[in-house]
């Protein structure tokens, strides 16, 4: 009975950790995406995206 308990906790957090994973990801492919269009170097698009999503958490 324990035995399943722990199973299913592990099963759920890899679950909620795996979801939060992909929504970040999907956050900053969304604005590496968007931020292409406005910068030709890789240095101005990596600033471009971290800023993006610091505005985003505000």
């Amino acid at each position: 009975m324990k035995a399943k308990q722990i199973i299913y906790a592990i099963t759920v957090f890899a679950i909620m950790g795996i979801a939060l994973y992909v929504a970040s990801t999907f956050e900053y492919y969304g604005f590496h995406e968007e931020c292409k269009m406005e910068s030709n170097s890789q240095g101005g698009i990596e600033a471009c995206v971290e800023y993006k999503i610091e505005e985003s958490k505000k």
